[in-house]
Formats: C-alpha cells, structure tokens, sequence
C-alpha cells in the first residue's frame, strides 16, 4: 500500500500544528521576579535568532521526509524555539504549561 502524497503531507505537518495551537509554557524560576524572567526571555529569544542554523537543517542530500516538507522558515522557527528553551533552561527556569 502507498499511501497518497497529501495523506504523507498530512501526517508530516500535523505536529507541528498542533504544536501551534496549545499554548506555550511560562517560565518559571524561584525568586525571579516577572521583570527577571522577562529580561532573560529576552536575552534567550536573542540569542536564539543570533546563532547560526546548522547545516543539518539546510535540507541536505539525506535529509527526512519531514524535513523536505517543512519550509526554511519553519526550520529557522523550530530550531530557534529549540534554542530557546536550552537557552532559559541554562539560566534555571523550568518550563510550566498554562
């Protein structure tokens, strides 16, 4: 059985859109207060659009089947939440769901 392309396209991208729907966590950290916690969001969200997005994200020749259907938009936008998260867990927050 081979599935169809849209049915491939569908199962690809509906992580990623449920992803986007639920809501992102607050960051939480003992003793910082809301200015703390929003200065460094700031400081990681930064850092994040700063570092340079590695090549493993470039769509090379050996690249998945969800790779090839996502955007180079939607990498950058993946890899720059990914580093964000490292980014605010480095300074000793704790993501908590709303």
């Amino acid at each position: 059985m081979n599935p169809s392309r849209p049915a491939w396209l569908a199962v690809a991208v509906f992580p990623l859109l449920l992803a986007a729907c639920s809501s992102p966590p607050t960051w939480e950290k003992a003793g910082a207060t809301e200015t703390t916690v929003q200065n460094d969001s700031d400081d990681c969200r930064v850092k994040a659009r700063l570092t340079p997005l590695p090549e493993r994200y470039m769509g090379s020749p050996t690249s998945s089947v969800t790779s090839k259907v996502l955007t180079r938009e939607e990498q950058r936008a993946m890899y720059e939440a990914d580093e964000f998260q490292k980014c605010m867990t480095g300074k000793g927050y704790s993501a908590a769901k709303r």
